[in-house]
């Protein structure tokens, strides 16, 4: 509960440091580097390490690939009818990527406990993250018109501050930390949370909601609803039963639309109003509908 209204708490901070117009207008760009840089990098290792990675967590991470990929082949086919690319990437964006960092990571400890880190963490980086590179940037590249560079994206992967933090918590799982570093870690780690969602609450763009209503509700309506499902089958069909690993999959791929998502479409020009009304409606909704699912599948 007290991570719960921790993140309800520095939303509403973020909504009204944007309001008091004391910061800067791009000061939110400043606190989405630290976080995608060094809180987030942290976080990952820590969770990581020591953590053994299994064939029913490597087959949940692709899971969530599929949350992005199946909705993005109705979206390109609806831009070949004559859709339009803005609405419909931003939509895309945001409904096809899990929030399982920002929001899952905290939200998962408050259901689960801190030993459900781990496996929540392996799905967010093998699941989520290379998602976000592999698919999404690209998808959102070639949408916003701009030329597409596998090669860059690549790049951009490989350097990702994030996915070092993975490897090295891999190669390094029989070493041990010492305890200095550990503390540094999660004093770094520990920020995360708080200045994601202040991030998003700066980003509420409550001009957005008008107009958007059926975009919102459809993107959503997958997000936090038939994705899950559609996860749950699958692992259900597969395992014959739902465990306590199956559960922590389907709960990430319920999360809240992924906050990155929302910049993504704005450094893309895929309207950036309505990626974040979609993630300033998803989080606080996703508050409640991933509890839901976690008590019905235990």
């Amino acid at each position: 509960m007290t991570n719960l209204l921790l993140l309800l708490l520095c939303f509403l901070l973020g909504v009204g440091a944007r309001r008091s117009r004391a910061f800067p207008a791009d000061s939110h760009r400043i606190v989405t580097a630290w976080v995608m840089f060094v809180s987030l990098p942290a976080l990952t290792f820590r969770s990581i390490h020591g953590v053994t990675i299994d064939r029913t967590l490597l087959v949940g991470s692709v899971l969530l690939w599929f949350i992005f990929l199946l909705p993005a082949a109705f979206v390109w086919w609806r831009v070949k009818q004559g859709g339009s690319r803005e609405l419909l990437g931003a939509t895309l964006l945001c409904a096809g990527l899990s929030n399982t960092a920002f929001v899952g990571l905290p939200l998962i400890e408050a259901l689960g406990g801190r030993e459900s880190l781990g496996a929540a963490s392996v799905v967010d980086q093998l699941g989520s993250f290379l998602s976000l590179f592999l698919f999404a940037i690209p998808f959102a590249t070639v949408l916003g018109g701009a030329s597409l560079s596998w090669r860059d994206s690549v790049k951009k992967l490989v350097r990702s501050p994030a996915i070092v933090a993975l490897v090295l918590a891999i190669v390094l799982r029989d070493v041990e930390v010492p305890k200095s570093i550990d503390s540094v870690l999660e004093r770094l780690a520990d920020m995360m949370s708080p200045l994601a969602l202040a991030i998003v609450g700066w980003q509420l763009e409550l001009s957005a909601l008008k107009g958007n209503g059926s975009r919102i509700a459809t993107g959503l309506a997958w997000k936090l609803a038939l994705a899950p499902a559609f996860v749950l089958l699958v692992l259900w069909l597969w395992r014959g039963s739902i465990g306590p690993t199956e559960r922590i999959i389907v709960a990430q791929a319920a999360m809240a639309p992924m906050v990155t998502a929302g910049v993504i479409a704005a450094d893309h020009k895929l309207a950036p109003g309505l990626a974040a009304a979609l993630i300033t409606v998803g989080v606080p909704l996703s508050l409640l509908t991933v509890p839901l699912w976690w008590r019905v599948l235990s």
